[in-house]
């Protein structure tokens, strides 16, 4: 059992797969659930220290490492299985238009492993509330390591055992901050399949490129032409992530795929850079334009660069008419006729209309309709789903978060 001033060294391994790995505070869940309250609360206030010294260093990660051999299989079944295998009925609406979890590709956010956790969300900013161990996320985490409490968020009811607490408490963390989610590679492979030329090289321009999944799944499409990806986006410190997936397609995939692949990535916010010279080669020649944007203040990806969006424009309104708008109609100028808009978005608390004012602002520049598709996501344990965004697939239910289709 661990006491408050034990002796026994925090000894790191040198890669360790997940924080902590190894050390005296990486105790296996059952003798963490036996801690009386003033055990649990020295534990939580030494692990809160132990993850702050590690952000100080930039180290933190709330996802475990992927080995080599573990993410070319992923990679090579994200290439390999029909493109639609992880498309559904939705047993609501009876329409197969629900494009499922558990595909292949998640392995990609390996590369941005100890970036994709720092965005700040609704629920908080979780760097700064590790740092300064904020009561609320004290609290939330006694919560969730006493024995006592049988909730449906309780280490109590984990049926992942064979995990260690920390394991444990880096996923609870993921879960309840709402942070390090990516866009599916699987299901942008899937649009590009569904949108791209089969008789010509094709072009994908990326708005918003986030965490590099819908680079790696446009590039992974099967085409025998060309495919360039162009990715805009204000945050530069993911370029390794973006260096690193091409390499990967490049290299490892040159048995998987046919056409050459090509990536071309500016780092300045869409709404300055669809007015720059670099755009104006692109306008009325884009074959698919295919972004997720930050859904307003939701995800504030870097809270510190000023140039992301939620920084930037500090009033939904503003932030509409400023980055929303210039982003749809900025989508028409780049495709040529015939191309397709996708538009991943939903309604957030801070954002009630998101949803709506894509279709309005879609309209408005002069696009027509070109299909729907539903994103699933997970349900929060005890969170109930609104109808709107309810779908059921094999009896499961689950969320979704809409997928817009408009055509030039």
């Amino acid at each position: 059992m661990l006491k408050k001033n034990s002796n026994k060294k925090l000894i790191r391994r040198y890669h360790p797969d997940y924080p902590l790995q190894g050390t005296a505070l990486d105790l296996p869940i059952s003798e963490v659930l036996t801690f009386s309250v003033k055990q649990r609360q020295t534990y939580i206030d030494r692990v809160l220290t132990e993850f702050a010294k590690i952000i100080k260093k930039n180290e933190m990660a709330l996802k475990n490492r992927v080995s080599f051999a573990s993410e070319m299989r992923d990679l090579r079944k994200l290439v390999r299985l029909p493109y639609d295998r992880y498309l559904f009925l939705d047993e609501l609406t009876y329409k197969r238009n629900v494009l499922g979890k558990g595909s292949p590709g998640a392995s990609h956010t390996y590369w941005s492993r100890t970036l994709n956790w720092q965005m700040a969300t609704t629920a908080g900013d979780l760097p700064d509330d590790i740092t300064k161990k904020d009561p609320k996320l004290v609290k939330k985490l006694n919560r969730y390591l006493d024995s006592n409490y049988d909730g449906v968020f309780s280490l109590n009811r984990s049926k992942k055992k064979s995990i260690t607490t920390i394991q444990a408490i880096l996923s609870y963390l993921q879960v309840e901050t709402h942070v390090g989610t990516a866009f599916p590679p699987f299901h942008a492979r899937f649009l590009a399949e569904q949108f791209l030329p089969h008789d010509s090289d094709c072009l994908i321009v990326d708005p918003c490129a986030g965490w590099g999944g819908r680079l790696l799944g446009s590039l992974c499409v099967n085409r025998q032409h060309s495919v360039t990806y162009v990715g805009v986006d204000p945050e530069k410190r993911n370029k390794n992530t973006y260096e690193n997936l091409l390499g990967r397609v490049r290299k490892y995939l040159r048995d998987e795929i046919e056409g050459d692949r090509f990536m071309e990535i500016y780092y300045r916010p869409f709404e300055d850079w669809i007015k720059s010279a670099s755009a104006k080669k692109y306008l009325g020649k884009v074959d698919l334009v295919v972004t997720s944007p930050p859904y307003f203040s939701a995800e504030v990806y870097n809270t510190k660069n000023k140039n992301q969006s939620a920084n930037r424009y500090r009033t939904y309104d503003n932030w509409r008419d400023k980055f929303y708008y210039s982003l749809v109609k900025g989508a028409f100028d780049l495709l040529k006729s015939g191309g397709v808009f996708v538009l991943n978005i939903a309604d957030v608390s801070s954002a009630r209309t998101l949803e709506r004012d894509a279709r309005v602002l879609a309209r408005q520049v002069g696009f027509r309709n070109a299909g729907f598709y539903k994103l699933a996501m997970s349900v929060a344990p005890g969170v109930r789903t609104a109808l709107k965004h309810k779908v059921i697939v094999d009896g499961a239910e689950f969320k979704h978060e809409p997928v817009f289709c408009f055509r030039r």
